[in-house]
C-alpha cells in the first residue's frame, strides 16, 4: 500500500505538473504576442513621432523666407529628432514585411536628411535651393506616404495580433482552469481510493476485533486485501487462531484442573475474607455431609472447618500474613460424627480484596493407619526379646522333652513313673504352646502357610472352647467362602483366643454369633489393607462391652482389665493376623456387647489344596551314619540318644566349619553320611544357612534337615529353598524325628 500510496501521489503531482507546463507555456506565448503588440505600438509611436517630424521639417522647409531663414536652428532640431526616431526604430525588425518597411523608411530617412543637410547648407542660386527644398519636400512627403502606409498595416497587424493574444489568454486561462479542475477532481479521486483502501481493512479489522471480542475466538477475516494490508490481514488471522488455540489450550487446562477439583479425594472450599463459600467440591459435600447448595449459602465457620479454639478473625489473619498454612483439626460433619481433617489454606489478595484457597484431607484413615503402624511396631519391639527367649527355650525344651520321650518309652506304662513322666511331656508340650506365642512377635518371622478352609477351624474352636459352657455358639459361614493361605496352627490360635474371651465376656450365659461373607475392599476402604476379595469372619458376644477409653489399648502388650491374664492374648492374635497381611478390628458398645472381626485375603479355589493328614505316632526305624550340628552339649547329647533308638549312628558337631570337614572326609571313605541335621544359629559360629551352601558344594545330593527352636524363621517356611530336603521344628520327640529321616532318606 505504501508503494501504492507513492506511486498514485507521484502521477497526481505528474498530470499537475503537465497542466502547469501546459499552462505556463500558454503564458509565454501569450506574453510573447503582448510584447509583440507592445513592440508594434512602440514602431507606431515611432512613425507617428517620424510623420510629425517631417510634418515640422516640411512646414519649417515651406515657410523659410530666406535660403538660410531665421528657421534653421528648427529644420536641424526635426533632422536631429527624425534621425534619432528612426536610430530608435532600427531594433523593431520583428517581422519581414516590417523590417523591410522600416529599412525603407530608414533609407528615405538617410535621404531627407541628406537632402536637408543639402538645402540647408546650400549657398547657391536661389533655383539650386529651390531645386534642393523641392527634392527635399518630394522626400519628405514620401516619407509621410510611407509612414502613413506602415501605419494601415501595423493597424491591420495589431487588430490580428490582438485578437489572436486575447485568445490566447483566453485558452491560456481555460486550460489552467481544466488543470486545476481536473487535479482537483484526480485529488478527489486518489483520496477517495485511498481512503477506501484503508479504511476497508480497517473496517474489516475492526468487524472482526469486535466478533472476537464477542467471544468468537478464530475468528478469521474474508478480506484479502493487498501489500501490507494483505500482510496485516493475514498477521491477524494468524493472532485469532493463535489466540482461540491458547483459549482452547487454556479452556482444556482449566477443564483438566476442574475435573482434578471435581473427581479429587480432598476437599476443596473457597471463601472471601468475610467466610462466605463462593465454590466446593464433591469431595467437600461428601466429607461434611451438606450439599453444594447448602454450602453456598453458608460461611465456612458454620461446617466447623477451623480448629474452634481460634476465633474466625485470628486464623484467618494468621492465614494472611503466612500467606499460606498447614493445620490438622478435629471436624464435626452434619451428622455430627467426628473426623480428623488436614486443611492446607492459601490467602490470595487483588485490588484491595482477597480469597481463601482452602483443599482439606480426611486424615481419619491415614490416622487409624498410623496407630495401626505403631502397634505393629510396638509388637515388634517386643518380638526381638520374645523371638530370642522362645529360641533358646525350644533348645532346652529339646532336650528336656527327648529325653522325658526317651525314658518313658523305656518304663512300664502302668506304674506311677510313666504318669509321673507323661504329666511331664504335658507340661513340656504346654510350655512349647507358650514359645510358639512368644516367637509370634519374632521379627522377620513368616507363617507356614497352606490352603485352610476358615469354617473348620471356626467350628472346632467353638467345640472345644465352649464345651460346657452355658454360652451358645451361633454360626453362619456360607459353603460358597473362599479359603485362605494361611498358618493353620496360628489361625486356630487367633481363633480360640477370641472365642476364649467371648465366653469369659458372658459368665452368665449368653449367644455368640460368628458370621462368615467374602468382600471386595477398595484401596482406601479399610486401611490399611490394600484393595482385593477378603473374607471376614466376626465373633458378636452379648456381654459387657468395652470402655471407649480401654477399646484404643487392647492390642497393646501386656494391657488387660482382667484379674488374670497375661495381655499377651489379643497381641498376639493382632501380630499373627498383622504376618497373614490381614486386619483384626474390634467395636463395642458398653452393656450390649462386643464384636471382633478378622479380615484376611482370599485365596483362589483353584491353589487350594487340603492339608496333609497328621502322620501316626509309630517310630519310623532306619541305617546310617548320621551328621548333627548344633551348639547346644545337651541337645546334641538327645538326639545322638534318639538316632541311637531309631537304629542311626549318630556324628555330632558343635559348629558349620566342623559339619563341613566332616562331612567331606567322609566322602572320602566308604562310609559317607545318609543325612545331616542342622541347627540354623550357631552364636560365634557358622550358622546351618552358610554350611548347607558350601556343603553342597560338596555333595549336591546331600539329604539335609533343618531344625530351629525359631520355628517362623523364613528358612523354615522354605526350607527347599535354601538347600535342605526336610525341617523339624525343636522341641521334637523321637517320633518326629524318625518321620523326617525317613521322609528325607526314602523321599517319602
Amino acid at each position: 500500500m505504501k508503494k501504492k500510496i507513492i506511486i498514485v501521489f507521484l502521477a497526481l503531482f505528474a498530470f499537475f505538473t503537465a497542466g502547469v507546463l501546459i499552462a505556463l507555456q500558454m503564458v509565454f506565448q501569450t506574453t510573447e504576442s503582448l510584447d509583440s503588440l507592445i513592440t508594434l505600438h512602440k514602431v507606431e509611436i515611432i512613425r507617428q513621432e517620424v510623420v510629425i517630424n517631417v510634418q515640422a521639417v516640411q512646414a519649417n522647409l515651406y515657410t523659410t523666407g530666406t535660403l538660410f531663414g531665421k528657421e534653421l536652428d528648427v529644420i536641424v532640431s526635426n533632422v536631429l529628432t527624425l534621425d534619432r526616431s528612426v536610430i530608435k526604430c532600427s531594433g523593431c525588425h520583428h517581422q519581414p514585411e516590417v523590417a523591410a518597411d522600416i529599412r525603407e523608411l530608414q533609407e528615405l530617412t538617410d535621404q531627407y536628411q541628406e537632402a536637408l543637410s543639402y538645402f540647408i547648407t546650400s549657398t547657391a542660386d536661389r533655383t539650386r535651393v529651390e531645386r534642393l527644398q523641392a527634392v527635399a519636400a518630394d522626400i519628405g512627403e514620401v516619407i509621410i506616404r510611407k509612414s502613413q502606409d506602415m501605419a494601415q498595416a501595423a493597424n491591420e497587424t495589431l487588430l490580428r495580433k490582438t485578437r489572436a493574444a486575447s485568445a490566447e489568454v483566453r485558452r491560456s486561462k481555460n486550460i489552467l482552469m481544466v488543470t486545476l479542475l481536473a487535479a482537483l477532481m484526480v485529488a478527489i479521486a486518489v483520496a477517495v481510493y485511498l481512503i477506501r483502501s484503508i479504511t476497508r481493512p480497517v473496517a474489516a479489522l475492526l468487524d472482526a476485533t469486535r466478533k472476537i471480542k464477542s467471544g468468537n475466538l478464530g475468528y478469521r477475516s474474508s478480506y484479502q486485501g493487498h501489500d501490507e494490508f494483505k500482510e496485516l490481514i493475514s498477521s491477524f488471522n494468524e493472532m485469532s487462531g493463535a489466540l482461540q488455540e491458547n483459549n482452547e489450550k487454556i479452556l482444556g487446562h482449566m477443564a483438566r484442573n476442574q475435573a482434578i477439583l471435581q473427581t479429587s479425594t480432598d476437599g476443596f472450599l473457597l471463601f472471601d475474607e468475610n467466610g462466605r463459600i463462593l465454590d466446593v467440591n464433591p469431595a467437600i459435600c461428601t466429607m461434611t455431609g451438606y450439599a453444594k447448595d447448602e454450602l453456598l449459602t453458608m460461611f465456612f465457620s458454620d461446617i466447623e472447618m477451623f480448629n474452634p479454639e481460634n476465633t474466625t478473625g485470628d486464623i484467618l489473619e494468621q492465614i494472611k500474613e503466612a500467606n499460606s498454612m498447614i493445620f490438622q483439626v478435629e471436624q464435626k460433619n452434619k451428622k455430627g460424627q467426628p473426623i480428623t481433617v488436614e486443611i492446607s489454606a492459601t490467602y490470595t489478595g487483588m485490588d484491595g480484596t482477597g480469597n481463601f484457597f482452602c483443599f482439606i484431607r480426611n486424615i481419619t484413615n491415614r490416622q487409624k493407619m498410623e496407630e495401626e503402624i505403631l502397634k505393629v511396631q510396638k509388637l515388634e519391639s517386643l518380638g526381638v526379646l520374645a523371638g530370642g527367649i522362645a529360641h533358646d527355650f525350644n533348645n532346652l525344651l529339646t532336650g528336656i522333652l527327648g529325653n522325658i520321650d526317651l525314658a518313658i518309652r523305656k518304663i512300664d506304662p502302668g506304674g506311677k513313673t510313666y504318669r509321673w513322666l507323661k504329666n511331664a511331656i504335658s507340661a513340656s508340650q504346654r510350655a512349647q504352646g507358650l514359645t510358639q506365642q512368644l516367637l509370634t512377635f519374632s521379627r522377620g518371622g513368616a507363617p507356614v502357610k497352606q490352603a485352610v478352609q476358615i469354617a473348620e477351624l471356626v467350628d472346632d474352636a467353638a467345640r472345644f472352647i465352649l464345651s460346657g459352657s452355658n454360652v451358645r455358639c451361633e454360626i453362619d459361614i456360607p459353603d460358597h467362602i473362599r479359603p485362605i493361605e494361611a498358618d493353620k496352627g496360628q489361625i486356630g490360635q487367633v481363633i480360640q483366643n477370641i472365642i476364649l474371651n467371648a465366653n469369659q465376656a458372658m459368665p452368665s450365659g449368653g449367644v455368640l454369633r460368628i458370621n462368615g461373607e467374602n468382600i471386595l475392599l477398595g484401596d482406601t476402604e479399610m486401611p490399611p489393607l490394600v484393595g482385593g476379595e477378603y473374607i471376614i469372619i466376626s465373633f458378636a458376644d452379648q456381654g459387657g462391652g468395652i470402655e471407649k477409653q480401654h477399646l484404643k489399648k487392647i492390642f497393646d502388650p501386656y494391657f488387660t482389665t482382667k484379674q488374670t491374664g497375661s495381655g499377651l492374648g489379643l497381641t498376639i492374635c493382632h501380630s499373627i493376623i498383622s504376618k497373614h497381611l490381614g486386619l483384626l478390628k474390634a467395636d463395642s458398645t458398653p452393656g450390649v456387647g462386643t464384636t471382633f472381626s478378622i479380615y484376611l485375603p482370599a485365596m483362589a479355589e483353584e491353589r487350594c489344596r487340603p492339608a496333609p493328614d497328621q502322620p501316626g505316632q509309630a517310630l519310623l526305624d532306619g541305617t546310617g551314619r548320621v551328621l548333627v550340628m548344633d551348639d547346644e552339649e545337651h541337645v546334641l547329647e538327645v538326639i545322638r540318644e534318639m538316632l541311637k533308638k531309631l537304629g542311626y549312628e549318630a556324628v555330632l558337631a558343635r559348629d558349620g566349619a566342623e559339619a563341613v570337614a566332616l562331612y567331606e572326609e567322609a566322602m572320602g571313605s566308604d562310609q559317607p553320611f545318609t543325612a545331616v541335621i542342622m541347627d540354623l544359629t550357631i552364636p560365634g559360629g557358622m550358622g546351618g544357612k552358610e554350611t548347607i551352601g558350601k556343603i553342597l558344594a560338596l555333595d549336591p545330593q546331600v539329604k539335609a534337615i533343618v531344625s530351629s527352636g525359631y520355628s517362623f524363621d523364613p528358612i523354615m517356611a522354605d526350607h527347599r529353598r535354601y538347600g535342605f530336603m526336610g525341617m523339624v521344628v525343636k522341641p521334637y520327640d523321637v517320633s518326629q524325628l524318625g518321620k523326617a529321616l525317613n521322609e528325607v532318606i526314602k523321599g517319602q
